[in-house]
C-alpha cells in the first residue's frame, strides 16, 4: 500500500499564501460564507438538541458541529474565512434565542478558528487524523476555559456539577469531530480543490 507522502498546509485552497488572514479574495471570502451557511442549517437543530437535554448551558452537539465546520472553514481558507464561518451563526442564534448563551458563541467560536491555525503549527499536514485531533483538543480546553468564568460567575453553577458534565462535553468533543473532519478533507482533497 503506497502512503501518501505529501505534505498539506493551511489554507489548503491556496497553500502558497500565509493562513494568517488566509484567503481574502472573493473565493475565501464567499467559500466562508458558503460554509457557515451550511453550518448555521445544522446548529439550528444542535443548538435545539442541546436547549432540550442540558438547558442550552452545555453545548454538546453544537460543539460537534462547530469544531468540525469552523475547523474544515478555517483548514480550507485561512483565518479570515474560518472566522465568517465562525462569527455568523452567533448573530442567527442570538436573533433566535435558540440557545441562553448564544451571545457567548461569537467568543467560543473564534477561539476554534484560532486553534485550527495552532493545530497547524503544531502538525505541519493538515490533512491527517493527528491534525484534526490536534485541532479538537485544542478547540476543546479553549473553549472549556472560555466557558468557565460564564459558569461560574454569571450562572453560579456549583462545580460539583461542572466538572461532569465538562468531562463529558471534552469526551465527545475530543474524539467525534476529527473524524468528521477528517472525512471532509479527504473527500475535498479528492475532489481536487487543494492549490499550491
Amino acid at each position: 500500500m503506497e502512503k501518501d507522502m505529501e505534505v498539506y498546509n493551511v489554507p489548503l485552497a491556496k497553500m502558497s499564501i500565509k493562513s494568517v488572514p488566509g484567503r481574502v479574495d472573493t473565493k475565501g471570502i464567499v467559500s466562508g460564507v458558503l460554509i457557515s451557511l451550511a453550518m448555521i442549517a445544522l446548529m439550528q437543530f444542535g443548538e435545539r438538541l442541546d436547549t432540550l437535554f442540558f438547558g442550552g448551558l452545555f453545548p454538546v452537539s453544537g460543539r460537534v458541529i462547530s469544531i468540525t465546520l469552523i475547523g474544515f472553514g478555517a483548514a480550507m481558507y485561512g483565518l479570515v474565512p474560518g472566522l465568517i464561518v465562525a462569527e455568523i451563526n452567533p448573530f442567527i442564534s442570538t436573533a433566535t434565542g435558540s440557545s441562553p448563551i448564544a451571545p457567548f458563541f461569537f467568543i467560543t467560536n473564534g477561539l476554534q478558528a484560532v486553534a485550527a491555525l495552532l493545530a497547524n503549527k503544531l502538525v505541519k499536514n493538515a490533512v491527517s487524523l493527528k491534525y484534526c485531533f490536534a485541532h479538537s483538543i485544542l478547540s476543546t480546553f479553549l473553549i472549556t476555559a472560555a466557558y468557565i468564568p460564564l459558569h461560574i460567575f454569571y450562572f453560579k453553577l456549583p462545580w460539583e456539577k461542572l466538572i461532569p458534565m465538562y468531562s463529558f462535553q471534552g469526551v465527545i468533543t475530543i474524539l467525534i469531530p476529527p473524524f468528521l473532519l477528517y472525512g471532509l478533507l479527504k473527500t475535498v482533497k479528492g475532489a481536487g480543490f487543494f492549490e499550491e
